[in-house]
């Protein structure tokens, strides 16, 4: 499955940050339209709640191609992205004491998310791995929960893999219509044994999301021109 063509990366130095944002201009600017492609002169898709996020890539193994981003935006409920953009309650949810994040930014190259000649699988197995990456930094860093507005599609998708994600709100426009959602993530991932297999056991995998630092050293050689 997923490992054996992909592989997770927090993005943690300026260079793998600026891969990040160069994927989601090719993303957000140039595949969806989803923002002026005359907004990010430089073609990296960046915005103020960077500064406090984490940073997740997916590369390709065969290729070396970096396929898909997503970040993890840290805050207070009320002071994440998400707020400006809809309203939704966490009547119930225990708050105090709790760390939250807004899963955000999931962004997949269009080649990557159907079948077609640079790929062998589909969408799923690239978003299977984006997710698992924000799960592992999430328990790297003690986080509670997570919170994200999200088209129903996408939900059914990982709602039938055994995930659960409670809907806080109700429908807004954004890019389409989207809802936000709450994930507990002490129990959000629970299901999954009960309804795959090779997603539990992908899952269960430990240790599969590495620094790009690690990977690509400062000090590494440099290539011959």
């Amino acid at each position: 499955m997923f490992d054996g063509r992909y592989r997770a990366v927090i993005a943690d130095t300026k260079e793998s940050k600026s891969i990040h944002y160069r994927l989601r201009y090719q993303v957000y600017c140039l595949e969806k339209r989803f923002e002026p492609v005359e907004r990010f002169c430089d073609q990296q898709e960046i915005d103020v709640y960077d500064s406090r996020s984490a940073h997740l890539l997916i590369q390709h193994l065969a290729s070396g191609e970096w396929v898909g981003t997503a970040r993890l935006v840290f805050g207070k409920p009320e002071s994440l992205p998400m707020a400006r953009i809809t309203r939704f309650s966490l009547d119930g949810v225990e708050t105090g004491g709790r760390y939250f994040a807004e899963l955000s930014r999931l962004s997949i190259l269009k080649s990557y998310r159907r079948h077609g000649e640079r790929q062998q699988v589909s969408e799923p197995e690239v978003l299977l791995g984006l997710i698992r990456a924000a799960r592992d930094y999430s328990a790297q860093v003690g986080l509670d929960y997570w919170l994200f507005l999200c088209r129903r599609s996408i939900m059914r998708i990982v709602g039938n893999l055994g995930m659960r994600m409670d809907i806080i709100g109700d429908p807004c426009e954004h890019r389409g219509i989207r809802y936000p959602y709450l994930a507990k993530l002490a129990t959000a991932f629970d299901g999954i044994p009960e309804c795959s297999q090779a997603v539990h056991a992908m899952f269960s995998r430990k240790n599969t999301l590495l620094r790009y630092s690690q990977l690509y050293p400062a000090d590494r050689p440099m290539m011959a021109a």
